[in-house]
């Protein structure tokens, strides 16, 4: 029977995106979906051919998080953020009044998944992104909402049908309570883009892809990648250096080889690369092991540190020691066998997870047999 399955994905690429593979998913079996978000992340959601909900069109998100962390870094208290599922509430629980949806996905860190599914008694499940998820982190960002929970009078949230698990099976740290884990194949979406020329390689040089995510520049600056702009032509590599440009403030003259883009479909790109760097975003670290690439992760702030040791105790990279990148590190990341073999490793061990369409079809058995 065709169902009505609601995303609630957060105005911000790094939580919007890991949905959407189960999303489409959803669809390509016959469901019709439809996917929250707000401001111009609606329309980045549309843009994958789904159906969206924009809770509130006016919204920045990117301009209040990095107000969020400049009040963060002043007061040095973490605080109950909401990542803007407390601006979402209203509309979105007037909008699932209406439409009904008879299943409610949710990342993390989207509160107002449970918030809905309380409301309406509506099943719900919860889409880790990354590694580090428990039950008590669930519950903090739930209090998050404490004012939206009293205004729509809603005494809390009810348990979840099932929590997804993306991690690979022998990297997987996820905890919870009493909810089933299902594991599922993570499968990268970072976007669409016309093929370039300059895509495919001309030479048999290495090629390194640099990036620090689409958030981390924006509020920390630039001081991670300072080797890149003073001594990457020690090493002999093509280099890609992702950084949105709204991210470039203190960026320097590039060395000759490195190429400087704005915007790039990362999991095209890490396919056939000899290495990555980046900041430790559960989406990029899941996309370099999707694609058997090693990694050198910085793993600052967030989730960011755990992402980071858990990759480098399965031998799939590095974390930098005080010294920070190095052109000898960097060298080591490209020419290390080891950490290809173990990148190898874990890309075949993510191939055998069940594909989100099967983990769709998974989800509408659970559906049917709720409550029997």
């Amino acid at each position: 029977m065709r169902k009505r399955i609601l995303f609630i994905g957060p105005p911000l690429y790094g939580l919007l995106y890991p949905l959407i593979s189960l999303a489409q998913a959803f669809r390509v079996i016959g469901h019709d979906v439809v996917i929250s978000s707000a401001g111009k992340f609606a329309n980045k959601a549309a843009e994958a051919g789904l159906v969206v909900f924009d809770a509130v069109p006016s919204l920045d998100s990117e301009a209040g998080y990095r107000h969020q962390e400049e009040l963060r870094k002043k007061s040095n208290i973490i605080g109950h953020f909401s990542f803007f599922s407390d601006e979402m509430a209203d509309n979105l629980i007037d909008f699932a009044g209406k439409w009904r949806p008879d299943l409610i996905v949710y990342p993390p860190l989207g509160p107002a998944g449970p918030l809905v599914a309380a409301k309406y008694r509506i099943p719900s499940v919860m889409l880790a992104v990354g590694f580090a998820h428990t039950s008590a982190h669930i519950q903090m960002l739930n209090r998050s909402l404490s004012n939206a929970y009293r205004r729509h009078g809603v005494s809390g949230p009810l348990c979840d049908l099932a929590w997804i698990d993306v991690a690979p099976p022998s990297m997987s740290i996820l905890k919870n309570a009493e909810e089933p884990v299902i594991s599922m194949r993570y499968i990268p979406y970072n976007g669409g883009a016309v093929k370039e020329t300059w895509w495919d390689r001309d030479s048999d040089r290495k090629r390194l892809l640099i990036s620090l995510g689409t958030v981390k520049p924006m509020v920390d600056g630039l001081e991670l990648i300072s080797w890149v702009m003073d001594s990457a032509n020690e090493v002999d590599a093509d280099i890609i250096l992702q950084l949105a440009i709204n991210a470039r403030t203190g960026l320097r003259k590039l060395p000759s080889n490195v190429r400087l883009v704005d915007w790039i479909p990362m999991g095209v790109f890490l396919n056939g690369a000899d290495g990555f760097i980046h900041h430790g975003g559960a989406g990029n670290t899941l996309t370099a092991l999707y694609s058997g690439i090693p990694q050198i992760v910085f793993g600052e702030g967030a989730d960011r540190s755990v992402n980071a040791e858990i990759v480098a105790m399965r031998g799939c990279g590095i974390i930098p020691d005080k010294h920070g990148l190095t052109s000898d590190l960097v060298n080591r990341l490209l020419y290390d066998d080891s950490l290809r073999f173990c990148s190898d490793q874990v890309a075949a061990e993510m191939a055998e997870q069940p594909s989100p369409a099967e983990i769709a079809e998974v989800l509408m058995r659970k559906l049917k047999n709720n409550g029997k």
